[in-house]
């Protein structure tokens, strides 16, 4: 190897430096990531400057929008076990479950959730601690289904498309 050009030698020291603090900013952007997948729902709630629903009702629609996602949670966990089509099954889970921890959020922030004053404070208390309730068995399922998926998503996309081969090879034809 023939020795190098001294006069090369800040270009090549700005391309090592260069070089290291791409790798330093790929390796931050991986820990930030990691750091807020294993937290979870990155956003921290605020609590709203004003503390007062108006009225009943409006505390009726939110207990009722909170029961609907409740219930959509429960049945999209259930329909895992018995609906794994298509070539990503575990795949319509982790789409689903970003937007569904957005619209708790925003079910949070409209019914004021979080402020502890003010008038209905404890029925908002109340709804608040099954909001938390839910959140947990929410993080629970997802952690079930990214353990099943790094553990067995091979054999349900294979069985999904067998079956999906399977169907077509038995259909009649036209």
């Amino acid at each position: 190897m023939p020795p190098r050009d001294p006069k090369l030698r800040p270009y090549r020291t700005v391309a090592w430096v260069a070089y290291f603090a791409a790798i330093g900013i790929a390796v931050g952007f991986f820990v930030v990531s990691a750091v807020k997948t294993l937290r979870g729902n990155s956003r921290r709630r605020e609590a709203v400057a004003s503390s007062a629903i108006p009225t009943r009702a409006t505390l009726r629609v939110c207990m009722d929008d909170l029961d609907a996602l409740y219930t959509e949670q429960n049945q999209r966990a259930w329909a895992m076990g018995s609906r794994f089509e298509g070539s990503r099954p575990l795949a319509t889970w982790r789409d689903w479950a970003p937007r569904w921890d957005d619209r708790v959020e925003d079910l949070s922030e409209r019914c004021r959730l979080d402020v502890a004053k003010g008038e209905w404070a404890v029925e908002r208390a109340e709804m608040a601690a099954a909001r938390d309730a839910m959140i947990a068995l929410h993080r629970a399922y997802t952690a079930q289904v990214n353990r099943f998926a790094d553990e067995h998503g091979d054999l349900a996309r294979a069985a999904a498309e067998t079956m999906a081969h399977a169907r077509e090879a038995t259909r009649p034809s036209n």
